[in-house]
């Protein structure tokens, strides 16, 4: 099994039933490939970078889930395919919150090497 993120961005002005109806549609669809949602963050409306479909704001919504590669497929279509989904994007997660963790210890240590080598002269 894979570990995938997928954020997708609704209309703003739509109810949060109609979030609710899209993340249980995308948890259904994970299941039927045996695998399970893990995180499910919802951001909120937030303003757009830009202007899309005439629209400045939208309701934002992090997934994080495990589960065989087919279903990414089915979750792009589906997404896709809704008129209230202005934006979407599935990846796959590389564990990033790990990399994140190693790299600033590795940074956290020659800040303290090159400070202490600075102290010496």
């Amino acid at each position: 099994m894979q570990k995938y993120e997928c954020v997708f961005i609704l209309r703003a002005d739509l109810p949060e039933a109609e979030m609710s109806r899209r993340v249980e549609r995308v948890g259904a669809m994970v299941g039927e490939h045996g695998g399970e949602i893990t995180h499910q963050d919802h951001w909120g409306v937030r303003k757009l970078a830009y202007e899309i479909e005439k629209h400045t704001k939208g309701d934002y919504m992090l997934l994080r889930f495990e589960s065989e590669g087919t279903v990414v497929g089915e979750i792009d279509r589906y997404l896709r395919q809704d008129d209230q989904v202005l934006r979407h994007l599935v990846v796959k997660d590389e564990e990033w919150e790990e990399r994140n963790r190693v790299a600033m210890a590795k940074r956290r240590q020659q800040m303290a090497e090159e400070e202490a080598a600075d102290n010496q002269e």
